[in-house]
């Protein structure tokens, strides 16, 4: 623990507090004297300290009301009093008091003079009722009763303290603290609003306590309360868990009623992984708005292809309408072809022969007319059914690469664990089918927690980048490179026996090791071990995942920048 060079009490407190959140310890009295003295660097660490300032207090209230009275007026008094006998009061008892006080208070000659003179007043009384006590109000205000006091407890060695007032600008400033802390730190985390009101109060009691019997109460309370904020907690765990599970059920649900609706998979794909992580507030957030840009998008493009659905509709209808109208129009030609032969089977008549020729005619430019009417725009129809088509293919074509856009990591660009666990089944399916090696290999960037802690999560993720783009540059195209978690990347390597992957890994670390990762204009080396298996017949993901998480947790152990291989036992 930092120690403070400033001694001020007030700065001291309030590092105390900023350290007590920081380091997520219960806000006790106990861890909050323990952890201010550690800053302070003085050696107490417990809350009787506070007790010992008051004791502290009434010594020094026994001496200055002791000042007056010379060592000379002490000494006589004590010979005077030391040979007379007090009802039971024995001078041999008065001896072994004297004896007493010289063995405890002999290196503070101030002290000793004031217990000697509260030891002798002691005597004095009249009504002396026990050889080692004297019977004394503890509510009494007057230096000598509390001098008379602390001699008896040296003599009994019983000590009370229940009256005894706690009043310094250590405890008064510590409690005024402590009950900042309760209600603007404790209270305001706490959304049961009784609860909160208790605390509250708890802490408004803090600032007035006086004494010991006060601080005492207090402290029963205090821990009764902080046992059902314990449990307050417990539960606020168990909804969160409920409420997890029940999304879970929802989104099984959705999934399996839109499962041909690539945009709601897609999203559900989103919301599964942003709840498998330990919820935070910065994970909730990347994930969020993650989530909102793809959705935005999708919603663009499901807009644009109902737009293109309904335009397609629309002519169909138009075609439909035009068929209709040509058949029309040709049962009228019929009709009318029927009525025309019927009157020429009737007439000899040449004139009206040729009249009837000639409606005829008329009748067929008509009907050529309206059919090549039609025919344009039958024409039309086709070619705006076609556009629509080709539009509507092209929109979903971005619809699919955005709902694939799921299975990659916002940081890197690279896939996701979704995205790998599609990979390995493609490449697995197709080594069994050719019968050709597929390696896995899980990579972990060394020192990833100091180089975070000591350079800030921004510099982290640029890390994370770095390495991906070394390792991009170092595998061929058919590789598979994913992000597994964190810092943890898993390559697959197709048709690639072990010894080949090795390798591999060897040149990606080499490539990585030839340059240096800025940061400020400062060389920061980065580093990773790696695991590596090659899938055998018949295995599943768990299990080369594990094989190859193995190998990784031995070339940590082994001093860090290693590969080693899997030692698969059939």
């Amino acid at each position: 623990m930092k120690q403070l060079k400033d001694s001020n009490p007030t700065i001291i407190a309030r590092e105390t507090l900023r350290q007590l959140a920081a380091l997520k310890i219960p806000p006790t009295p106990d861890n909050y004297f323990r952890l201010y003295y550690q800053i302070s660097g003085n050696s107490g660490d417990s809350a009787d300290s506070v007790a010992n300032v008051a004791i502290g207090s009434l010594n020094q209230m026994d001496n200055s009301a002791s000042e007056t009275t010379s060592w000379g007026e002490t000494i006589e008094a004590l010979l005077k009093q030391l040979e007379n006998k007090q009802g039971t009061l024995t001078i041999a008892k008065k001896r072994e008091g004297v004896k007493r006080v010289l063995a405890r208070f002999s290196k503070d000659s101030k002290q000793l003079h004031n217990k000697l003179k509260a030891l002798v007043d002691s005597w004095g009384e009249s009504n002396v009722s026990s050889p080692e006590l004297t019977e004394i109000d503890p509510l009494e205000n007057s230096s000598a009763q509390a001098s008379r006091l602390d001699v008896q407890n040296t003599l009994t060695e019983q000590p009370t303290l229940e009256k005894t007032e706690i009043g310094n600008p250590f405890s008064d400033q510590l409690r005024e603290l402590v009950s900042e802390m309760l209600e603007h730190i404790i209270a305001q985390r706490i959304d049961d609003a009784m609860l909160a009101d208790e605390v509250r109060a708890l802490a408004h009691q803090l600032r007035k306590i006086q004494n010991k019997s006060e601080m005492e109460s207090f402290l029963d309370i205090f821990r009764n309360l902080n046992n059902r904020i314990v449990n307050y907690d417990q539960c606020g765990d168990k909804l969160q868990q409920g409420l997890l599970r029940l999304l879970n059920m929802l989104m099984d649900s959705t999934g399996e009623f839109l499962a041909e609706d690539q945009w709601i998979g897609a999203r559900i794909c989103q919301l599964r992984e942003t709840i498998a992580k330990p919820l935070n507030s910065q994970v909730i957030e990347q994930a969020g708005h993650y989530l909102e840009e793809i959705t935005q998008r999708q919603e663009i493009v499901k807009s644009s292809l109902s737009e293109a659905k309904i335009t397609l509709k629309k002519m169909v209808t138009s075609l439909i309408t035009n068929i209709e109208g040509l058949t029309d129009t040709t049962d009228g030609y019929q009709e009318k072809l029927e009525q025309y032969v019927e009157k020429i089977s009737k007439t000899d008549d040449i004139k009206e022969l040729n009249q009837l020729l000639a409606l005829i005619m008329e009748e067929t430019k008509q009907m050529q007319k309206s059919t090549s009417s039609y025919r344009n725009d039958f024409l039309a129809a086709r070619a705006e059914v076609s556009l629509a088509q080709s539009k509507i293919n092209q929109l979903e074509t971005e619809l699919q690469a955005m709902g694939e856009k799921v299975h990659e990591d916002h940081l890197t660009g690279i896939l996701n664990r979704r995205g790998l666990d599609s990979a390995f089944e493609r490449e697995a399916a197709r080594s069994s089918r050719h019968q050709v090696p597929l390696c896995f290999a899980l990579l972990d960037i060394d020192n990833f927690k100091q180089l975070n802690d000591t350079h800030g999560h921004k510099v982290g993720d640029d890390a994370l980048v770095y390495l991906v783009e070394s390792v991009k540059d170092t595998t061929r195209p058919e590789d598979v490179v994913s992000r597994y978690g964190g810092e943890e990347f898993v390559i697959l390597l197709p048709n690639t026996n072990l010894e080949e992957g090795v390798q591999i890994l060897s040149r990606i670390r080499r490539n990585l090791t030839k340059k240096f990762f800025l940061h400020e204009n400062k060389r920061l080396l980065i580093t990773f071990s790696a695991g590596i298996a090659q899938l055998h017949s018949g295995e599943s993901q768990e299990s080369i995942f594990k094989r190859a998480d193995e190998a990784l947790y031995r070339a940590k152990k082994s001093g860090k920048n290693q590969i080693l291989t899997s030692e698969y036992v059939l």
